[in-house]
């Protein structure tokens, strides 16, 4: 994203703000859906991606992307790791930012 601002001069000067991978994540996310048990939630995201997640123990913990060079994908390959339980999906990235997503 970028912001504008005046110069010293009067002219224009562009700074680039960057977003956090948690930040990008809730801006991009339309909709958290999780089945009755909460071990099993799809995040879906603004483009039509999504991002599904498993959590059955230690036995099955996974997310996955619907797709290639989407924004689930681009947030899948970014996190390090997920808490999925009846209270939130809470997911954490590799630059240190988190998110949370309720029902």
């Amino acid at each position: 994203m970028e912001e504008r601002t005046n110069g010293d001069n009067g002219s224009f000067q562009f700074d680039l703000v960057s977003f956090s991978q948690a930040q990008s994540a809730a801006a991009h996310a339309v909709r958290y859906v999780a089945n009755s048990e909460f071990n099993q939630a799809v995040l879906f995201f603004e483009d039509g991606s999504y991002l599904q997640f498993e959590h059955k123990g230690r036995e099955s913990r996974w997310a996955k992307a619907s797709a290639e060079r989407t924004q689930a994908e681009r947030a899948c390959l970014g996190m390090s790791h997920f808490r999925l339980n009846a209270l939130h999906l809470q997911l954490y990235f590799e630059d240190g930012s988190d998110v949370e997503f309720t029902i």
